[in-house]
């Protein structure tokens, strides 16, 4: 099953929980409930409500202490739902119905090797099906909005431009990392080491060990072996990778500090476009959604 569908089924558990008086019809209390709760933040004049934010936090599996912190995050996430829909609305893009369809058997399905009834549960849940539909067409409409912007021409030149993101290459790096509360300072200081480095008045890894205040520092610096994404988190990844064999970066701001970076190792992936193609479109998806909402945002009216 699909990671939405997952997402769905849990959403829909958790909610069913939360059981309805028995003295007052669901129905009553679940349009009351939507109606009569306070408005957080309208989006180009649609409301994201308490409620939208309630159901949202319970999806999530949230436990209570956990929403206060939680909530701001959890509140743009609705505006940024909110933003993608209106996106696709406005360029007419909605996946096959049929499609839509089998994804909500595919739900029925799971929730019945559970041992849950679908309808009992929307009904618990104060859900309706076509609520639920709402939920599950907004990832589905996405998903055909990638599929037409990313054509296999695309894909042939992301693979070209970038292959060694997803071919499963992989670079064997080090770092000497500065942490005072000055970062000019501590760019300059790494400036200097380099240029001492490039001109093999001392090792990177011996400069690692005398200058860096990482604990790679102990073993010259060294991070061990990682590809383009998992092990190391930006900005390591996309340094390295740009670097031959000895080379040395600029100094790199980070949240770990001011950074050289270095490679010593470098070995050649072995995938194909066709083995990497489904890492490339979850990932120009995800590149793509960021920029859709980075305008969408710029343009929207939004008020809390």
């Amino acid at each position: 099953m699909t990671r939405i569908s997952r997402t769905v089924v849990v959403f829909l558990l958790v909610l069913g929980v939360c059981r309805l008086s028995a003295d007052e019809p669901k129905s009553t209390k679940s349009k009351a409930a939507k109606s009569d709760s306070p408005v957080l933040v309208r989006v180009n004049g649609q409301p994201i409500t308490e409620a939208d934010l309630d159901y949202f936090a319970k999806s999530l599996k949230l436990a209570a202490d956990e929403i206060p912190q939680r909530r701001e995050q959890m509140l743009e996430r609705l505006i940024d739902r909110q933003l993608l829909r209106a996106f696709l609305a406005q360029k007419k893009v909605a996946a096959n119905p049929e499609q839509l369809e089998a994804h909500l058997t595919r739900l029925k399905t799971r929730l019945k090797e559970r041992k849950v009834d679908f309808d009992q549960l929307l009904a618990k849940s104060g859900i309706t099906l076509e609520s639920l539909r709402h939920e599950l067409r907004l990832p589905l409409d996405w998903e055909a909005f990638v599929k037409l912007e990313v054509t296999d021409a695309k894909l042939r030149d992301v693979w070209k431009q970038r292959g060694q993101e997803f071919d499963g290459s992989e670079v064997r790096a080090a770092q000497i990392a500065l942490k005072s509360d000055d970062p000019v300072a501590d760019e300059q200081t790494l400036r200097e080491l380099r240029n001492k480095i490039l001109d093999k008045t001392i090792s990177f890894a011996d400069a690692a060990k005398k200058h860096s205040q990482a604990p790679s520092a102990a073993k010259g610096g060294d991070l061990g072996r990682f590809g383009f994404r998992g092990k190391q988190p930006p900005p390591y990844p996309q340094v390295a990778f740009g670097l031959k064999v000895g080379e040395v970066s600029d100094p790199v701001r980070s949240p770990f500090g001011v950074l050289l970076i270095t490679v010593t190792e470098r070995s050649e992936g072995q995938l194909s476009l066709e083995d990497a193609r489904p890492e490339i479109l979850q990932q120009l998806s995800t590149e793509l959604q960021r920029e859709v909402l980075a305008q969408e945002r710029a343009k929207a009216k939004i008020e809390r």
